[in-house]
C-alpha cells in the first residue's frame, strides 16, 4: 500500500492507491488554481536587515477539496517540523501517519477479526536526517501508533527482517533491500543463538528516483524542459522543470498565474508544441498517469534491452525506444553511491567482500541488470539469489 493520505474538506480521510485516485478525480475538473494569501499566525525574522519581524503568509488554495500527504515517513526525524493546517484542524505529524496505522489495524481487524494491539514497524538503516532525528523519528512513530489504538510498539531493521525472511545460512551474508525509497544493505550470519548482525548501512537512492531518470530522458523534452529561444537563450523557471518528475508537483502547478505565464511564453517565442504539451499535463492531471507508464518501462527493461514507450494524451505526444544502455547511462551516479554504500557497510563489518559468502537480493529494484552486475562483481565468491521481492521485509517483520 502506497504511504499516501488525502484528507478531504468535510474530514473524510483516503489512504493507499485510492488516496490517490480520489485526489486526482477531485481535482481533475477544477481548473486553474487561484491561490490567496493567507496568514499563518506567527511573526518571523525580515531578510531585510533593520526591518522588525513580519506576519508570515503563505499562497493558499482556499477553495481545495482535500489535503494530499505523500512522503511523511521523509520527515519523520526533522527537529523545525510544526503541525499543518487541515481545513482549520492543526495536525502533527504523528496525528497523520496515525490516519495511515488506523486503515492497516482496520483491514487486519476485518481480515482476522480481531483488531491487533501490538505493532512492529520496520524502520530503515537511516532516518532522512542522520543519528540526530533517530529518536524524534522513533518517538513520533510510537506516538502515532498510540493513536491507531496500538498498546505496544516494536521495531526491527528492514534489511535484518529480509535476512530472517530469506533463512540465511551460517556463513556471512549480505542482504541488499532495493526498493522504492531507500536502499538498505546488511551484513548478517546465522548462529545457535539467531541472527547476528555485523553491519548495516543506508542511503536515499531508491527506484522511484530512478523512473524520475526516465522521465527525465524521455518525457521532460517534449514538455519543453530542454527548449531554448530567442537571442538570450531563454528556458523554463526551474521550479517548473523541475516539478515534471515529480507528479504531485506538477499537479501543484495548476494555478492560473502559472498557465498565463506559459502562454505569455509562447507569445515570445517558446515553443509552442512542448509548452501546450505541459499545460495539458498539468490542466488534465496527467503527471501520476506519466510516472505510471515510465515506471512500467523501467521495469521492462530489466528483462529487455530495450522498450517502446507511447503515451498520448490531449497535446502530448511521446512515442520512443528506450535502450537499456540509456537507462544504465542515467544511472551510473546512483550506482556509484550504490558501491559506496556496500563499501561503507563492509567497512562497518569487518569484513572483505571476498568473505561474503551468500548475496540476498530483495526490493522490486534490485531486478535492475547494472545494479545485479555490479552485485556479482563486487563478491565473486556470493552465491546470489532473489527473496520475495515486495514481501521478504513483511514477512521477516512477522517472525520477529
Amino acid at each position: 500500500m502506497p504511504t499516501v493520505l488525502y484528507i478531504r474538506r468535510g474530514g473524510e480521510a483516503v489512504v493507499g492507491q485510492p488516496a490517490i485516485d480520489a485526489y486526482l478525480t477531485d481535482n481533475r475538473d477544477r481548473g486553474p488554481v487561484k491561490r490567496e494569501m493567507t496568514p499563518l499566525g506567527l511573526r518571523v525574522a525580515s531578510s531585510v536587515p533593520g526591518i522588525p519581524p513580519v506576519e508570515a503568509h503563505i499562497l493558499s488554495d482556499r477553495a481545495a477539496p482535500g489535503r494530499f500527504f505523500q512522503a511523511l515517513k521523509t520527515f519523520l526525524g526533522d527537529e523545525l517540523l510544526m503541525a499543518t493546517s487541515v481545513f482549520g484542524d492543526a495536525r502533527g505529524l504523528s496525528e497523520l501517519i496515525a490516519i495511515l496505522l488506523a486503515a492497516v489495524r482496520e483491514r487486519a481487524a476485518v481480515l482476522t477479526g480481531v483488531a491487533p494491539e501490538t505493532v512492529t514497524f520496520g524502520r530503515p538503516v537511516e532516518f532522512v536526517g542522520g543519528p540526530l532525528g533517530e529518536e524524534r523519528a522513533l518517538q513520533r512513530l510510537r506516538d502515532a501508533a498510540t493513536l491507531a489504538g496500538f498498546r505496544e510498539v516494536r521495531f526491527d531493521l528492514e534489511p535484518v527482517a529480509a535476512a530472517r525472511a530469506a533463512d540465511v545460512g551460517d556463513d556471512p551474508a549480505l542482504v541488499f533491500d532495493f526498493g522504492g525509497g531507500t536502499l538498505d544493505v546488511c551484513v548478517v550470519r546465522r548462529t545457535k543463538n539467531g541472527l547476528e548482525v555485523l553491519a548495516t548501512a543506508g542511503n536515499d537512492v531508491g527506484g522511484d528516483r530512478l523512473t524520475e531518470l526516465l522521465i527525465d530522458e524521455v518525457v521532460a523534452p517534449v514538455l519543453g524542459a530542454r527548449a531554448e529561444w530567442g537571442p538570450k537563450r531563454l528556458a523554463l523557471p526551474r521550479y517548473i522543470t523541475a516539478a515534471i518528475g515529480d507528479w504531485h508537483a506538477l499537479s501543484a502547478l495548476n494555478e492560473k498565474t502559472i498557465l498565463d505565464r506559459l502562454d505569455d511564453l509562447i507569445r515570445v517565442g517558446a515553443p509552442k508544441r512542448e509548452l501546450a504539451a505541459l499545460r495539458c499535463a498539468i490542466e488534465l492531471q496527467l503527471g501520476y498517469e506519466i510516472f505510471a507508464v515510465m515506471d512500467g518501462a523501467k521495469r521492462r527493461l530489466s528483462d529487455e534491452v530495450a522498450t517502446i514507450v507511447s503515451y498520448h494524451r490531449a497535446a502530448i505526444d511521446v512515442d520512443a525506444r528506450l535502450g537499456r544502455s540509456t537507462f544504465e547511462r542515467r544511472l551510473a551516479p546512483s550506482l556509484k553511491r550504490i558501491d559506496s554504500l556496500l563499501d561503507e557497510v563492509l567497512a562497518r563489518s569487518g569484513l572483505a567482500a571476498t568473505d561474503i559468502r551468500e548475496l540476498v537480493r530483495t526490493g522490486g529494484s534490485s531486478a535492475i541488470p547494472s545494479v545485479r552486475a555490479l552485485l556479482a562483481r563486487r563478491f565473486p565468491n556470493a552465491e546470489g539469489r532473489d527473496h520475495a521481492p515486495f514481501a521478504a521485509v513483511a514477512a521477516g517483520l512477522a517472525r520477529s
